[in-house]
């Protein structure tokens, strides 16, 4: 069994997909060359056959470990189909993939009739979250799509020994993909008018000088993966403002570190916030619902409701380990070897 690895390059250290394949030594990886000159290779190959690709994202690296698990005729899972399955469509040996973007990203991808010839060549689909299973549902026989979720470095992220009282709350934002930026704003601004310097705002991203902030807002970028979990840890609560979502890496990291989130209820973030205390779930774009859960929380604070919820986010963090998904997948992998 092989697999395609290309690591996402703002996901930290325990962080991305890939890191499932730490919970599946048996399975081999399958990586860009290293090698100067086998990269020049790659990359003037890419230059040529790269545009015959319709992905918007399929950079040399993608495209060379495409090629190297087309060459491959034995079983092999492609981590990230929406940027790599796509010239090893064609290959010989039964593949598994996995889609990470939820459906209204998925069609403005490829038209349908792509789609439906794509997904054919997979013979066991992954996805992350309910309404992706219905998407490929419409493309292919139902028991090959497979509701797999993403996992959770429950080891790394971890709530801090010893819960802390900062002085001002800290009300902390993580992401940039599918964020829902304008809402955050005009939360931000809510609650600054309500707390004023009472309470710290922060916001961790990528590209921070590509748009204006909040003045009250503290804004940062590339931090280590050891500062942005101390910013979970000392968190009042993780504010997720989306546009949409099948899984969210920034969701499971807080729930992992026993810090407790209001997040828009869209897509798939249902299926990984359960039903409990761990989250307060929002109407997309409702700055005035979200400020107002926010508020929610922030008085609880120092009560016994807030360590409910703490105790309930490392919970249901629990539920999305990595041996646990790996163990799923594996069930997954078990179909394409018997095929």
């Amino acid at each position: 069994m092989i697999a395609s690895v290309v690591r996402v390059p703002w996901h930290t250290a325990h962080g991305g997909y890939d890191r499932l394949l730490d919970h599946l030594p048996e399975v081999r990886r399958i990586a860009p060359p290293h090698h100067p000159s086998a990269r020049r290779v790659f990359t003037a190959a890419h230059r040529v056959l790269g545009s015959r690709c319709p992905l918007p994202f399929y950079p040399a690296e993608h495209f060379a470990t495409d090629l190297r698990v087309l060459a491959s005729r034995q079983p092999a899972h492609v981590l990230y189909g929406d940027e790599q399955f796509w010239f090893s469509r064609h290959r010989t040996g039964p593949t598994a993939v996995t889609y990470h973007q939820p459906p209204d990203q998925l069609a403005k991808l490829l038209p349908t009739r792509v789609w439906r010839s794509l997904a054919a060549r997979a013979a066991q689909i992954i996805v992350l979250a309910p309404h992706q299973q219905a998407f490929f549902c419409d493309l292919l026989p139902a028991q090959r799509v497979h509701l797999v979720p993403h996992g959770i470095d429950t080891a790394a992220f971890t709530p801090a020994d010893i819960p802390s009282q900062p002085v001002r709350p800290l009300v902390l934002t993580v992401g940039w993909w599918l964020r829902d930026f304008e809402t955050l704003d005009a939360v931000h601004s809510l609650l600054h008018r309500r707390h004023g310097q009472d309470i710290e705002l922060t916001v961790v991203t990528r590209q921070a000088a590509s748009r204006p902030w909040h003045p009250a807002a503290r804004v940062l970028e590339g931090i280590s993966e050891q500062e942005l979990i101390a910013l979970y840890r000392r968190a009042a609560f993780l504010l997720l403002p989306l546009t949409g979502a099948s899984a969210n890496n920034a969701l499971l990291e807080a729930l992992a570190c026993g810090t407790p989130a209001v997040v828009t209820d869209i897509g798939g973030i249902r299926h990984y916030a359960g039903k409990g205390p761990a989250a307060v779930l929002v109407p997309p774009c409702d700055a005035t619902a979200t400020a107002n859960a926010a508020d929610t929380l922030l008085a609880e604070l120092g009560t016994a409701a807030h360590t409910v919820r703490r105790a309930s986010a490392r919970a249901r963090a629990e539920h999305f380990a990595w041996p646990r998904v790996a163990d799923d997948v594996r069930a997954v992998y078990r179909l394409l070897e018997e095929a």
